[in-house]
């Protein structure tokens, strides 16, 4: 959905939804783009640990990269400074999800509501309905829905396969762009973050586009859970900084 689709499905106002959820963008660094949100600070933002290396190679320095968000219809764009914190890597185990996350300081701070997340360890529920917040995807820049052009996507889904406290599958379905960004839990009007989208799992009987029923391990999207080293760094970012 776009916001506006969600808007009208929910009963909000567009410009209530662009407010609340303008604290997703887009992370642009010299190899590609991909999703990332402010988080917790309006200086700190959570991503993949993918969008600066491969398995444990370094590629991207994140001062290199740029923030980019909407204030309404306003792009702005934001340089990263040089801080980054990324998860324990295995380069024996590439598809490890659990490490695939990144902490990073924006150079300056964004012009937006930080999404909000528990101290408190969050327990994953099996079949909970959720909102994932997409803000780049590949397939949408460009084009256009009946609700006019977008590339900021929202889909409310389920957590599926709960195989471990650090990552997890959903029914969400993404395309290329979607890593880093970040899936929700609604307490009543508070929405709080639960982790955030590293890749997905397709097997030869994949239908694409939401066209089959789900099955765990026939399709999924895989996220790394906010918990432990991801949740340790993530706070003691914010509580460094000054921009909350």
């Amino acid at each position: 959905m776009t916001e506006e689709a969600y808007a009208k499905t929910n009963g909000f106002s567009p410009d209530e939804v662009r407010r609340r959820f303008a604290a997703s963008g887009v992370l642009r660094c010299p190899g590609g783009a991909s999703s990332a949100q402010v988080t917790g600070a309006r200086d700190v933002i959570t991503t993949v640990a993918h969008a600066f290396r491969d398995v444990c190679k370094t590629h991207t320095s994140p001062d290199k990269c740029i923030f980019e968000y909407y204030l309404g219809a306003e792009r702005r764009a934001i340089p990263l400074s040089s801080a980054l914190w990324m998860g324990s890597c295995d380069d024996t185990a590439p598809r490890q999800g659990r490490g695939d996350w990144a902490v990073a300081r924006l150079a300056l701070p964004a012009d937006v509501t930080p999404y909000e997340f528990s101290e408190q360890a969050e327990t994953l529920v099996e079949l909970e309905r959720i909102l994932a917040v997409v803000g780049y995807d590949i397939e949408a820049t460009g084009k256009t829905d009946e609700d006019g052009p977008f590339n900021k996507t929202m889909q409310e889904c389920q957590i599926r396969d709960v195989r471990d406290w650090q990552t997890f599958e959903t029914n969400c379905e993404f395309e290329f762009g979607a890593s880093g960004s970040a899936v929700f839990r609604r307490w009543g009007q508070r929405m709080v973050m639960l982790g955030v989208v590293f890749g997905d799992h397709h097997d030869k009987k994949y239908c694409p586009l939401g066209g089959c029923e789900f099955k765990s391990r026939t399709w999924s999207s895989l996220f790394v859970t906010l918990r432990g080293e991801f949740k340790e760094r993530l706070l003691a970012t914010v509580r460094q900084s000054a921009a909350k």
